[in-house]
């Protein structure tokens, strides 16, 4: 499929925009490439048009056809769009991730110390992924719907278990209603189905993404309730549905996701929730107390 006469996007912002509104009209083969980019843009910035296209299991024509159906000459322009994303984080922060790469597919840990310092590495370079590449706006607007709601639920299952628990801990100490739902006895369909529009439901998954909470946040914006999704991805299969998309990544080691940076996120979802509903007078009070006692 061809776009021409159409502008290509000029930035990944507008590149990531650009494939969201138009992933569902591409063909398979062009979703896959699509997503494989917009997942892995450190990636798509650096490596070649072969190693990208192995790494996503499609052939490398299929990146060139995905580059001009978005209006690119070539698959060289649209990769020029990564790259200048990438250089406009620190170099510190891309040299950093850069060696953590080339750590994880040159050497294994000498120890259970090493180990601990890879697992340190990689979670601050997803905590400065996190900070380069945050979405104000969605932030913004994920905090005044649970500001909002009439309670909250919050499920996430097998790997985000931890993170929607963590989620909900800090949501139950900000005096929000906030209950954990994970369809105890099967039952998440029935849990969901009982929610209004008033209320809000928190779907977190990452790839390969559980059906369960797939299924739970479709039927949630089907009947009209809010969803703020939590994910990698925001061409993931609920995401796409969601009323926010909060994206998150975080780093993989041996198999199995560090949460450094989710945590993060919900940490700044639930203290942004607090700071917006606490009026700037009592605020500058509480700050203003210690200084009079001491």
């Amino acid at each position: 499929m061809s776009t021409t006469g159409a502008a290509a996007p000029p930035t990944l912002d507008a590149l990531k925009a650009e494939v969201g509104e138009r992933f569902d009209g591409l063909p398979p083969r062009l979703q896959s490439a699509a997503r494989y980019l917009v997942e892995h843009p450190n990636a798509a910035a650096v490596d070649t048009i072969t190693a990208l296209a192995e790494a996503a299991g499609l052939h490398p024509s299929v990146l060139v056809r995905l580059a001009k159906a978005l209006g690119y000459a070539s698959f060289s322009p649209m990769q020029a769009v990564f790259r200048d994303a990438l250089l406009a984080q620190t170099q510190s922060y891309g040299e950093r991730m850069r060696a953590q790469r080339r750590g994880r597919r040159d050497s294994q840990p000498r120890g259970p110390d090493d180990l601990l310092r890879m697992i340190c590495d990689a979670s601050i370079g997803s905590l400065h992924g996190l900070a380069e590449s945050v979405d104000a706006a969605a932030l913004a607007a994920a905090i005044a719907l649970v500001g909002r709601a009439r309670s909250i639920h919050v499920v996430g299952l097998r790997r985000a278990w931890p993170v929607a628990s963590y989620l909900v801990y800090l949501l139950s100490r900000s005096q929000r209603s906030t209950r954990l739902v994970g369809g105890m006895g099967g039952m998440l369909i029935d849990e969901v189905r009982v929610l209004g529009k008033d209320d809000l439901l928190v779907a977190i998954s990452f790839h390969p993404f559980h059906a369960d909470t797939v299924a739970a946040a479709e039927l949630a914006r089907a009947r009209g309730v809010p969803v703020i999704a939590i994910t990698d991805s925001a061409l993931s299969p609920f995401a796409r549905a969601a009323t926010v998309v909060l994206e998150v990544r975080d780093a993989e080691i041996d198999g199995f996701r560090l949460v450094a940076a989710s945590m993060a996120l919900c940490h700044g979802l639930a203290v942004g929730t607090l700071i917006a509903a606490t009026p700037r007078r009592a605020r500058e009070g509480r700050k203003a107390a210690p200084a009079a006692r001491s």
